[in-house]
């Protein structure tokens, strides 16, 4: 009976370990969650990132049947990084698509609490993977992308925990 149960214990033990392994070797450097980039150290410099450009504005435009082709959707409200913040009025655009389709547009951000808020309302299905978010910025004249800015789910609450617009963060501190 003793033995039995050593031999069950030394068994459990062995489960745990091989689980704790298994979780510890399932993370990956590899960001696959889709989400912004954290904000570089204030001492960054932005410079190259906030030069005027000559970027046309963009003519993004949703399909007429996009809601009904996809049977899922998804809302988000996101505002952008600081160092944008300056920059930001209420002629500037933001897009989001899926493989180049465009899936999602706000025309016109709206100004609330000190701070412009685009809505998004994304359309999608279970097959999609990761999103890229796009922003025309009208008194810069450039357009910035961010690749693999979310993954689309129709779990994804529509702000962050405390209320407020998601932070979209383009500029990452060069290596």
């Amino acid at each position: 009976m003793m033995k039995t149960i050593n031999k069950l214990a030394s068994l459990g033990t062995l489960i745990l370990f091989l689980m704790l392994t298994l979780m510890a070797c399932s993370s990956s450097d590899e960001d696959t969650t889709g989400e912004s980039p954290v904000n570089p150290p204030a001492n960054f410099d932005y410079s190259e990132y906030l030069q005027p450009g000559t970027d046309e504005i963009p003519d993004w435009m949703t399909a007429d049947d996009l809601y009904h082709s996809y049977e899922q959707t998804m809302s988000v409200q996101v505002t952008l990084q600081n160092a944008l913040q300056p920059y930001l009025s209420a002629d500037d655009k933001m897009c989001v698509t899926v493989n180049d389709e465009i899936r999602a547009v706000c025309l016109s951000p709206r100004y609330t609490q000190g701070e412009w808020i685009y809505s998004l309302v994304i359309a999608g299905s279970g097959n999609d993977k990761f999103l890229s978010l796009s922003y025309y910025c009208s008194k810069l004249k450039r357009t910035y992308t961010m690749e693999r800015w979310m993954v689309f789910s129709q779990t994804t609450m529509p702000t962050e925990v405390d209320g407020r617009p998601y932070v979209v963060s383009f500029f990452r501190e060069k290596n």
